[in-house]
């Protein structure tokens, strides 16, 4: 069932992001607003020609300072920015070619407070890279990708795992598919190479589960070639997978998956579906599926859902299509986790169109996308969604240690009294800025929420903290904490 909560008009058939990422093909704020009964979309920025910042792909990330960090594939070779809440727009590194093109997925917060992301060509292979930037805007080549057994064409950001080292996919056109993992000492390795039967081009980015396991998506390949869902090792081993059959459970899911608070997962497939038009899918942590949703591709719901899903403080699921709703252009939505469907907004050339991301939901308790075509100069726009939701508290990473330290993001932070692990008070914390804090695990906590008590109310954690394992000294903590107040970033 849906619910239909907001529409704009015109009309007009959009082409697909990935198109526009191998084609090659701002800073002027605008506050278009446009309201309906339950929401608001605005447009934060509109990209323009006047430099390598066009058509942005990929979320945007949220970076210690509070502000986005995203790519645009340009007109040339491509970008990465930086972006306030309030529009104030700055390019951080403009690609040459040689050091990647057009990159299309967007980048990742790591512990060290850098950014991580790939490109899916240029470097001296013309197989993409792998890079880091940092928030000033140093840029440098982590790995050039080969092809073949090394994989290429790499679409999704890598992630940090619980372990710290970097993990991520590969395309691996016209070669294989891959899994490699990057650790900080440098050395990349290819973890896992998949066949046909176990899926093709790897696009999206993976998540680790709860239980320690990796989970992705494969949008080709399988056992009926309409792509695959897989579980794995952080050693490579493969432990299920699911083969999608194109029919009413979906076909060809292109973004990654999230684990959503009741444990389960959730993710699109952007084709298949009882009307063609793609599904939502949830699967359990023994790989089991099942269709949340199947869109109808008309102006009451969208249709071709592409980059995944986001669960928002209020525990609804939110995503975009690239086609459909009133004018053709794609479509915000929400859904319950028990499959009640709301569309909440259709794009229009004015706000966007083609959603080339997932939503990332910042600690302001907005969530943020992009477009990349649309807005003031038909270059993409990044856009905002405010469903009312409040501030909270997020983590660099979810996982950890008793007596480790603990990355939080939030909103002012500054003059926090009280920081609590699933109710046990932490004993010692660290503001670093008004938007980044530390944290040790005290002892005995558990796994649960994270609240900090701040000047201007108490914060609760979007997520579980997941607490493992034992506790080093109490020598060994108090230094790392010590370490992380001065950089942020244990040595």
């Amino acid at each position: 069932m849906f619910e239909f909560l907001g529409s704009c008009s015109s009309s007009k058939a959009a082409p697909h992001p990935r198109l526009l990422a191998m084609l090659g093909i701002g800073s002027l704020v605008l506050l278009f607003t446009f309201m309906s009964t339950a929401q608001t979309v605005s447009v934060v920025h509109s990209f323009d020609s006047s430099n390598a910042s066009q058509f942005p792909a990929g979320t945007p990330a949220q970076g210690r300072d509070g502000k986005l960090y995203g790519t645009a594939v340009g007109q040339t070779s491509g970008s990465v920015f930086r972006l306030t809440a309030s529009g104030q727009f700055d390019q951080l590194f403009a690609l040459s070619g040689t050091n990647g093109l057009n990159p299309s997925s967007g980048v990742t917060l790591a512990s060290d407070g850098n950014f991580y992301g790939t490109t899916p060509f240029g470097g001296s292979a013309g197989q993409g890279v792998l890079f880091k930037v940092t928030p000033s805007g140093t840029y440098t080549v982590l790995h050039e990708f080969a092809g073949g057994a090394d994989g290429g064409n790499a679409e999704g950001p890598p992630i940090q795992a619980s372990d710290g080292n970097l993990y991520g996919t590969t395309h691996g056109l016209p070669g294989a598919s891959t899994v490699y993992k990057y650790t900080p000492s440098r050395t990349y390795s290819v973890i896992a190479t998949f066949s046909g039967t176990q899926g093709l081009a790897l696009v999206g980015p993976l998540l680790q589960g709860s239980d320690g396991n990796l989970y992705g998506t494969a949008s080709q390949g399988g056992a009926h070639s309409f792509g695959t869902i897989f579980k794995m090792t952080r050693a490579g081993t493969v432990l299920g997978s699911y083969s999608f059959t194109g029919g009413r459970d979906g076909a060809n899911p292109t973004g990654g998956l999230i684990q959503a608070n009741d444990g389960n997962f959730y993710g699109m497939a952007g084709g298949g579906g009882q009307y063609s038009f793609g599904t939502i899918f949830k699967v359990t942590p023994k790989v089991a599926v099942s269709t949340l949703y199947s869109f109808q591709g008309g102006p009451g719901d969208g249709g071709f859902p592409d980059l995944g899903l986001t669960q928002g403080t209020d525990a609804n699921l939110y995503g975009t299509t690239i086609s459909g709703g009133e004018n053709g252009f794609g479509t915000l939505f929400q859904i319950s986790t028990s499959g009640t469907y709301k569309l909440l907004y259709s794009f229009q050339a004015a706000t966007g169109e083609v959603a080339a991301t997932a939503l990332l939901q910042h600690t302001n308790g907005t969530f943020y996308g992009t477009a990349a075509q649309g807005g003031a100069n038909n270059d993409g726009t990044v856009f905002s969604l405010d469903m009312g939701l409040g501030p909270f508290i997020t983590f660099v990473r979810a996982i950890g240690r008793v007596g480790q330290p603990v990355q939080i993001l939030g909103q002012g932070l500054t003059g926090t009294t009280s920081v609590t692990f699933n109710g046990i008070p932490a004993t010692s914390f660290s503001i670093v800025r008004d938007t980044y804090m530390t944290a040790v695990v005290p002892t005995g906590a558990t796994t649960g929420p994270v609240m900090v008590t701040t000047p201007i109310g108490t914060l609760t954690s979007n997520r579980n903290f997941r607490v493992i394992g034992t506790a080093p000294s109490a020598t060994r903590a108090e230094s790392v904490q010590r370490r992380v107040s001065r950089s942020g970033t244990p040595k």
